[in-house]
Order: C-alpha cells, then sequence, then structure tokens
C-alpha cells in the first residue's frame, strides 16, 4: 500500500481504507509508523553538505542589514525566538503520535500537517526550562498552547509553545550579549537578546537548534 495512503483512502482521504474499520484513526496503523520511522531513517539528500553551508553563509550576510525578523514566542517563563526564514506557520495543537522504542524525552513522536508526517520535539525539555506557566492574574495575558512548525530547507519539525507573539524585528549588529543569570542551556543556543518593551528576548541560533533536532532523532 502506498505509504501517503492515509490522505488518499485514510482518515483525512475518503476514509475507503478496510483497515479504518480496525484501528479507527490512521495515527493507529502500522502503516503510519512505518511511514514515520522511514522518514527518520532517511539519508541526507545529494549536496546537503554544501547546500548547509550555503544557507548558513547566507544567513551570516543578512545579519549585516539594519534590522532582521524574528517569532517571538513564549516557553514556560523563558521568551525565546528564531529567525522569521525558519518559520512556517502556528497550528492549534493536534494529536501527536508517540514512535516506539524512541527512549529521547525530546523527541514526542509524528503529527500529520497536511497529509505530511513531521517529527514533533519538545525545545522545553531540550533546553532544560522548568516545567510551570505564568499565572494571568501575575503577568496579565491568557495562557495559549500552540505548535510551531519551521523549516530550514532540509524537511520540517514541530514544537509546542505556550503563547506566541508573532514577528518583531531588531537591529542586527545591537543584539545583546546574554548574560551569566540566563540558564546555561539555552544561553548554549542564544545567538544574543533583544528587548520587546519589559521582555528580554533570548534569540536561538537556528543552526545549532536545527541540529539538535536531527541528534534527538538518531
Amino acid at each position: 500500500m502506498d505509504k501517503s495512503c492515509w490522505n488518499e483512502i485514510g482518515y483525512a482521504g475518503d476514509r475507503s481504507c478496510p483497515e479504518l474499520q480496525k484501528w479507527s484513526h490512521c495515527y493507529n496503523c502500522s502503516q503510519f509508523t512505518s511511514a514515520g520511522l522511514s522518514l527518520l531513517h532517511r539519508e541526507p539528500p545529494e549536496g546537503y553538505l554544501a547546500e548547509n553551508t550555503q544557507a548558513v553563509a547566507t544567513v551570516k550576510e543578512e545579519d549585516t542589514t539594519e534590522t532582521a525578523g524574528a517569532v517571538v514566542f513564549r516557553i514556560s517563563r523563558e521568551w525565546l525566538a528564531l529567525s522569521s526564514q525558519v518559520f512556517v506557520s502556528v497550528l492549534e495543537k493536534r494529536a501527536v503520535r508517540p514512535v516506539p522504542h524512541r527512549n529521547n524525552k525530546s523527541f514526542r513522536g509524528l503529527t500529520s500537517i497536511q497529509g505530511q508526517i513531521v517529527p514533533v520535539v519538545s525545545v522545553r525539555d531540550l533546553l532544560s526550562l522548568e516545567q510551570e506557566y505564568m499565572s494571568d492574574a501575575e503577568k496579565g495575558f491568557r495562557v495559549f498552547s500552540r505548535f510551531i512548525c519551521v523549516d530550514r530547507g532540509f524537511g520540517r519539525w514541530v514544537f509546542a509553545a505556550d503563547e506566541v507573539l508573532g514577528v518583531h524585528h531588531y537591529f542586527s549588529d545591537g543584539l545583546l550579549e546574554a548574560p551569566a543569570t540566563v540558564a546555561k542551556a539555552p544561553a548554549a543556543y542564544t545567538r544574543g537578546l533583544f528587548e520587546i518593551g519589559d521582555k528580554r528576548i533570548s534569540l536561538l541560533e537556528d543552526e545549532l537548534l536545527f541540529e539538535a533536532f536531527n541528534r534527538i532523532i538518531k
């Protein structure tokens, strides 16, 4: 059966697949898991190193411009940001299917976005952020939980955030250095800091973050 059957005759298609009576949803079917595992075990595409080198060089060159855009979001009590160039979309939280025999707590499993299987990772666990939320009374806003989809050109990833502020601009030559008070794990991935009102935002280095994503699923 074709690996994209869930999008054609499965739950996201016309639902004519006879296996649906057994599994009730494609997430529970071994075919979906098999397709996801083949995604995790895929070989790097031809020319990956050359393209990655070019992408890094492009990012560094663009850093010399006056301003740059970043998507700002909150995980636990940390305000973080990623370059808008790797941002794809903000999604409502959806079902995540765990992958058997994968014990890395930073790898949550697989989800489907418009028929495409995408790995779900936990930036909260990767950066060792506290498992707590700001209260409405304390910070004056409602707490939302969203999925952020990102792509650096070699495959999409999804991670959860407690709040998303959207795209903000900062002066690329005016980033502040991360002080010693910033937690060690976030600081290791932080390119610099910028401010929005009374919020200090840690701009994450997307190259390091995506490398960590790849290590999680190996």
